[in-house]
């Protein structure tokens, strides 16, 4: 294993260059910050960080993918305190975005068999990050952020033929990391961390193991203007029409996502031929907190794509409906606004002799946003530990049956139907 302190040295002369100019960017901004009263008002926070990272080695097809990388980072964010009444339930977590820049083909001379196959990553990200304590001066956060990356080379049948994790330029990005903040001056902060970062198109184009990196890093953060109290929870707004209401309730949420896929990359063919993915859910959800609410899912997935898995023309196969697989889930939901958050962990129960080849086990991250009172969108993305299979976005409509205790009975009084 190479030297990465020595490595690191010799190739970020340039990220050190850029990391000044941030800080002399940055400089300036506090200098012209005087003169804007807004800033005062939301908080707004810099920061800049360097990372160290390696690959996480997720199948055996990407062992060959071990080189260390730096990566560099940039955020502008808020730090909130207490303008929406969610805030203080959630220890009034910071939401800003990211600029990310990691070079994958820094140690490339010492894996030559691999070369300069990944090349280098852009990436921009929207996060939330949650303190996981109280504590302003000393907390723990964990960090959440899904964006868009670009990266510089992507899988090709010619001219790059051993970068087969990724085929496409344009990738999502997702962000998972726990932080350690600790104020060093009262517009100041010190940040160290630890997380994942994955890149993945989601299979809208073969080759897609995706790209998952572990790496740790130190920064700084910066107040723009002195910070402002939190509120206490008992100055916080009224309660809106689209949210908790202190009664108990269960949700049946029906939603319909569509997907695209390509895989001429790995089988050949059109290139420009997608095959369409199908996503009818149900979701019995049931309110346990203000903000978080669990349940039950089932699913019905047509994946057109299977068409061209080996052995499914010896298959007695009448109709693409025969293709669907039945996916049952367990469901957990977090909520800020009309924006949510739905980690799903389920099983495909049913799949019509057509072979699993990424198992039975499959994981799905989905943001809803809530449109108009029971109407929202969705975007989702299917995993199959860490190994991304489609990408889908669409609409779907919630159903709440709200209901009292009755204490004194111990019986449940409920309105009429479903509203």
């Amino acid at each position: 294993m190479p030297n990465f302190a020595v490595l690191f040295k010799m190739k970020c002369r340039k990220k050190h260059k850029v990391l000044l100019l941030l800080a002399m960017l940055l400089c300036c901004t506090f200098v012209k910050g005087q003169d804007h009263p807004w800033l005062s008002s939301n908080n707004l926070m810099v920061e800049a960080r360097v990372h160290g990272g390696i690959f996480w080695h997720h199948h055996f097809e990407m062992q060959r993918f071990n080189a260390l990388y730096p990566a560099i980072e940039a955020s502008i964010y808020q730090s909130t305190f207490g303008r929406s009444h969610w805030e203080p339930v959630y220890n009034y977590p910071y939401i800003g975005v990211t600029f990310y820049h990691a070079n994958f083909g820094f140690n490339f001379e010492h894996n030559p068999e691999v070369g300069d196959a990944l090349g280098s990553v852009y990436a921009l990200y929207p996060f939330i990050n949650y303190p996981l304590n109280p504590n302003e001066d000393s907390q723990l956060t964990f960090k959440l952020g899904a964006g868009l990356g670009f990266l510089t080379k992507c899988f090709d049948n010619f001219d790059n033929y051993q970068n087969f994790a990724i085929g496409s330029h344009l990738n999502a990005a997702v962000n998972l990391s726990f932080e350690y903040r600790q104020r060093l001056t009262p517009r100041l902060m010190s940040v160290a961390s630890f997380g994942l970062t994955h890149f993945s198109n989601g299979s809208t184009k073969l080759p897609n193991y995706g790209l998952n990196t572990f790496s740790g890093a130190l920064g700084l953060a910066y107040y723009l203007r002195p910070p402002r109290v939190n509120l206490t929870p008992t100055l916080r707004p009224e309660y809106k029409p689209f949210e908790f209401d202190h009664k108990h309730w269960l949700s049946l949420d029906l939603d319909y996502g569509i997907g695209f896929k390509n895989v001429s990359q790995t089988l050949g063919g059109d290139s420009t031929h997608y095959y369409h993915v199908h996503d009818l859910s149900a979701y019995l959800l049931a309110q346990f907190t203000q903000y978080s609410r669990a349940g039950l899912g089932l699913a019905a997935v047509l994946d057109l794509s299977d068409q061209t898995l080996p052995g499914y023309d010896t298959l007695d196969i009448q109709n693409n409906l025969q293709l669907t697989r039945l996916n049952f889930n367990l469901c957990y939901v977090m909520t800020m606004n009309r924006l949510s958050y739905y980690f799903e962990f389920g099983w495909h129960l049913k799949y019509n002799d057509i072979p699993l080849s990424k198992g039975n086990i499959y994981q799905k991250v989905t943001a809803r946003y809530q449109i108009y009172d029971n109407i929202y969108a969705h975007l989702g993305l299917m995993t199959h530990f860490g190994r991304a299979d489609f990408l889908c976005f669409g609409l779907g409509y919630r159903f709440n049956q709200k209901y009292y205790m009755n204490h004194e009975k111990g019986t449940r009084h409920h309105p009429p139907g479903l509203h």
